[in-house]
């Protein structure tokens, strides 16, 4: 379940010659502070990227494809020791001792249907800024100035096919979509450790915890709904009617296009109180999940089972 992991050893930590790091790095070069004339060694370990400096080593890249033949695949606990082990030994370092400052927890899913689609399913997500980046690249921001967590949701094979990557043949003509989540400042505070380290990646109890938030954040997404087939069936007044109608059109658009709808309202000043705009949007949420007349689609029954399966076999 780990991809990109950001490593940080303190020279008081590193319990070795940091600069003889350096040495072992390929593609290394030097750059020098002006202001400062500290030296700064830049490399790659693999595909990972290295920098030495007088404070420590920076260690930033895919684990998973360090370790395993690319990052098509992502990185089990056990999996995730030995990569460790790996890079430990091929720069003399230890590496558990690092501390962590970015943790990427993510899987592929196959699917029956190419992964764009399962994007217009997914709606708004409380604290969080949805953004569509591309029609194969779904984003959520948390909302605030350092962004401390994010998800994405995207066509990995089309990924892979654009770094001129090579799919496994297992993937090769499947529909696959990645889900990530993506913790990028404050670890210790977000997961509730002490420390995290590289030790801590494997730990059994990490593991669990880092693969529950990963699934608690997948469903604090909205899911859009979409009309039963015997809705109308419902229907006893105008109000309800109302309803059918507005919840039929609401179905009709894209999450991106109901925001939109929303922001216009709120750039053109209609109202005149600011919390109608919040109320404005609770309504239209609730006529788009009303459990009388909607259901999940096939499409989020069928992502929704993925997830739980993960999160049942680890």
């Amino acid at each position: 379940m780990y991809d990109t992991i950001h490593f940080w050893i303190a020279r008081n930590d590193a319990q070795t010659d940091i600069e003889a790091v350096a040495n072992k790095l390929e593609q290394s070069k030097e750059m020098a502070n002006r202001e400062t004339g500290e030296v700064v060694s830049f490399g790659k370990m693999e595909n990972l990227k290295v920098a030495v400096s007088m404070a420590g080593v920076s260690i930033k890249g895919s684990l998973a494809k360090f370790y395993l033949p690319d990052n098509t695949y992502t990185l089990n606990r056990q999996q995730a020791k030995e990569a460790i082990e790996k890079l430990s030994d091929n720069l003399s370092l230890s590496v558990d001792r690092a501390r962590i400052t970015r943790i990427d927890v993510s899987t592929n899913f196959v699917m029956r249907q190419p992964a764009k689609l399962y994007f217009d399913m997914l709606g708004d997500c409380r604290y969080y800024n949805r953004q569509q980046a591309t029609p194969h690249t779904l984003y959520y921001h948390l909302k605030g100035i350092d962004c401390k967590r994010s998800m994405c949701f995207y066509d990995k094979a089309r990924e892979v096919k654009a770094h001129n990557g090579i799919i496994p043949n297992i993937f090769v003509g499947e529909n696959l979509l990645r889900y990530e989540s993506r913790w990028c400042t404050r670890l210790a505070q977000q997961f509730k450790e002490a420390e995290i380290t590289g030790a801590t990646l494997y730990d059994r109890g990490f593991y669990i915890k880092a693969l529950k938030m990963w699934g608690d954040n997948y469903f604090s997404i909205q899911k859009k709904k979409q009309l039963k087939n015997d809705a109308m069936n419902d229907i006893r007044t105008v109000k309800d009617a109302t309803n059918y109608i507005c919840a039929y059109a609401l179905g009709r658009l894209k999450p991106d296009e109901v925001m939109h709808i929303l922001e216009e309202l709120k750039a053109n000043k209609v109202f005149k109180h600011p919390e109608y705009y919040t109320q404005l949007k609770k309504k239209v949420n609730a006529l788009c999940s009303d459990t009388k007349g909607m259901e999940n689609s096939d499409l989020i029954r069928e992502l929704d089972s993925e997830i739980k399966n993960v999160l049942i076999n680890g």
